[in-house]
């Protein structure tokens, strides 16, 4: 991973600084979705885990697209928050023993690392518009920011699903 820059001084700079934000994020998704597919005991989630695995893997080939349009070499810079998630998803499997809730928690956290991804393309393409760039650089951030809120309706779906509203009953005695 590049260290970051002392000084970000131009919507350049912040555009290359939030585009290996996201190389970073989406990287790291993907180690971070084979450990959740293989955490989870419900079929659902495991299927949802895996298939988004392969679809994070084309993010990152698209990231890194963007990146030679743009002239630069793909490069990561660290992004404390999805390490933060990921620690907190480690922290929690340690501390819970019943699966429902591990379940519940896996689910949630992957929301999380959905408005995370969803927020980081928004901003970076706001700043991608102000620096009028061509589309050969924002399409594939485009494409990955419908993929990202495709996914999160998905995840908002299954989280009120029938199955999980009955985890939740379960869980709550209702």
């Amino acid at each position: 991973m590049s260290e970051s820059r002392q000084h970000i001084e131009t919507l350049e700079g912040l555009f290359e600084y939030q585009l290996e934000g996201i190389y970073d994020v989406e990287t790291t998704l993907v180690s971070e979705l084979d450990e959740m597919a293989m955490a989870t005991t419900n079929d659902h989630l495991q299927s949802g885990f895996s298939k988004h695995r392969g679809e994070t893997e084309t993010h990152v080939e698209r990231v890194e697209r963007a990146f030679r349009e743009y002239g630069v070499e793909p490069r990561r810079r660290n992004d404390a928050v999805v390490d933060a998630l990921a620690k907190e998803r480690r922290q929690f499997a340690g501390m819970v023993r019943d699966d429902d809730l591990k379940n519940l928690h896996l689910l949630d956290g992957a929301i999380k690392a959905e408005r995370l991804e969803i927020s980081s393309y928004e901003s970076v393409l706001t700043v991608a518009n102000r620096l009028d760039l061509d589309s050969d650089v924002t399409d594939p951030l485009e494409a990955n920011l419908e993929e990202e809120t495709e996914t999160l309706r998905k995840l908002e779906g299954l989280s009120s699903g029938s199955e999980m509203t009955s985890l939740w009953d379960r869980l709550t005695g209702g």
